[in-house]
């Protein structure tokens, strides 16, 4: 009898299945378990017997995942950046292929590296995978969105995020999931009576703390003006948006007042004698606080900066540090020097700031600003602690109309919330406003596309959590632990070479 070294075209159609279901564990929806058993099923695949490609496997998962989870890129491009249609779905098309490379990727060394349905493949895919998601959040300076521990912000895995991040979640995750499948196959009891101890071991890391309340609660209004971004930069509307802003402000009798990103869309050096020495003067006089956003520097000498400025009672500035790519500066000019031809984003050439600046006060209270993007990223967020006794970010959420972007950021923010052990507050464009405590829940927010004002008290905090204090060294230094270990049991119980996917697995008999 001649056996097929083909994976069977089912393999195929269950994983882009797979893939394509799996953005439902994600913002805005509720189904953040849908996670465990699609990444469970995927794993079932790479674990199967009847798998002989297991990249393609991958590849095709990560087209549903990022095709169904991504596909809102192009509005920014075509609705907004003047992008003719056919250019917006490409690049979005280019986009999603990119992100479904890296579980591809995943799968190819799974394939190169291990013997089907072994034991020691079931150990390797968190290992790959989570190298893989950290693959994506530092490629081209990175684009992490969808990283799969963003499905347990309010999930059994939680309380992992203090200790090592989302990537610590996403391991453990994928890890639990594949030593399951592996019981499957094998039907053996021990990989996942081991998978149970690791649930439970996670559940009990959501009763540790690590920052204290500090002070007395900071009364917050977060203006959101609602401005259509195709008036946002337009000169006929800039005063009158900017009026907006002001008439919205001007009742509030909160400590801190804050505008979103770009709210105030002139050069700062335009209005720095006029309108904002007025509003300095006003804040100052009233005892408030007004961090706004604003674009800052030169644009004749070409250095200018995504800003957060402070006004009246505040002290200190903030340089947005990671640009979000193709948006805010063009990585690897020389390559990509034709996008500028099809895309017109207004100020697209931002100035870089530094990694770590003082956090900016509001009424004496430090406080960690970040701008849009840069909440995706844990390892920048946490440069403003331990000085920073709660956040601040600013965002224009504008640019994905009414799409899932919105939800899937504001995602990002709760995580960020919790890793940190600060509560946010988040001002933006058309929303989602919102606050933020340091479980990762939403304690208020304001409806999208309605100009209000969200008044909260916010709760500064003091103390470090371990990831505020480590970063992704964490999560580094436990996949290498955990590579060293599995390399030690490669060399000692699988000696037989890769066909033999009986040594390994005795292990766990």
């Amino acid at each position: 009898m001649i056996r097929s070294n083909r994976t069977p075209f089912l393999f195929y159609l269950i994983a882009v299945i797979l893939g394509s279901l799996l953005p439902l564990a994600f913002a805005p929806f509720t189904y953040g378990w849908l996670a465990i058993p699609l990444m469970l099923g995927l794993s079932w695949l790479w674990l199967s017997p009847y798998t002989h490609h297991p990249g393609r496997l991958g590849f095709v998962f990560g087209l549903g995942y990022f095709g169904f989870g991504l596909h809102w890129v192009y509005i920014s491009l075509y609705a907004f950046g003047d992008a003719p249609l056919y250019f917006a779905i490409a690049a979005n098309i280019l986009l999603v292929t990119v992100m479904a490379c890296f579980p591809m990727l995943c799968g190819w060394l799974l394939g190169k590296l291990s013997a089907r349905t072994s034991a020691f493949r079931a150990l390797l895919i968190p290992l790959l995978w989570s190298i893989s998601e950290l693959g994506r959040a530092y490629f081209l300076s990175g684009f992490p969105w969808l990283s799969i521990g963003y499905t347990q912000t309010q999930g059994i895995f939680n309380g992992l995020a203090p200790l090592g991040g989302v990537f610590s979640i996403g391991f453990v995750l994928v890890l639990i999931v594949s030593l399951i499948a592996y019981a499957w196959f094998k039907h053996r009891l021990a990989p996942a009576i081991f998978a149970l101890a690791l649930i439970g071991i996670a559940l009990a890391t959501r009763l540790l703390e690590f920052t204290t309340p500090t002070g007395t609660p900071l009364s917050v209004a977060l203006v959101q003006g609602n401005v259509a971004q195709s008036q946002k930069f337009d000169p006929e509307h800039q005063w009158a948006n900017l009026e907006q802003y002001i008439e919205l402000s001007a009742p509030r009798d909160e400590a801190v007042i804050v505008w979103p990103e770009t709210a105030i869309a002139f050069m700062e050096s335009d209005l720095q004698d006029t309108t904002l020495a007025q509003l300095d003067e006003q804040f100052m006089r009233t005892g408030q606080t007004l961090v706004t956003g604003i674009p800052s520097g030169d644009l004749a000498e070409r250095i200018y900066y995504n800003a957060v400025i402070t006004l009246g009672s505040g002290e200190g500035r903030f340089y947005k540090h990671h640009l979000l790519p193709f948006g805010e500066y063009l990585p690897l000019r020389p390559v990509f020097a034709f996008f500028d031809d099809f895309v017109d984003i207004p100020y697209s050439d931002f100035t870089r700031g530094d990694a770590k600046q003082t956090p900016i006060t509001t009424n004496g209270i430090p406080a960690g600003v970040s701008i849009c993007f840069e909440a995706a990223f844990g390892r920048d967020i946490r440069q403003a602690l331990p000085q920073a006794q709660y956040l601040i970010n600013v965002s224009n959420d504008s640019w994905f109309k009414d799409s899932i972007a919105a939800d899937q950021h504001l995602q990002m923010n709760q995580m960020r919330a919790q890793e940190m052990g600060r509560e946010i507050a988040r001002a933006t464009n058309d929303g989602i406003t919102a606050v933020i405590n340091t479980q990762g829940a939403i304690r208020a927010r304001l409806p999208r596309f309605q100009p209000a004002v969200l008044s909260e008290a916010v709760q500064p905090y003091t103390g470090l959590t371990p990831y505020a204090q480590f970063g992704n060294q964490i999560v580094f230094a436990v996949l290498a632990l955990y590579a060293m270990m599995l390399g030690f049991f490669y060399i000692t119980h699988f000696r037989y070479g890769k066909n033999d996917a009986r040594a390994l697995s005795s292990s766990f008999d």
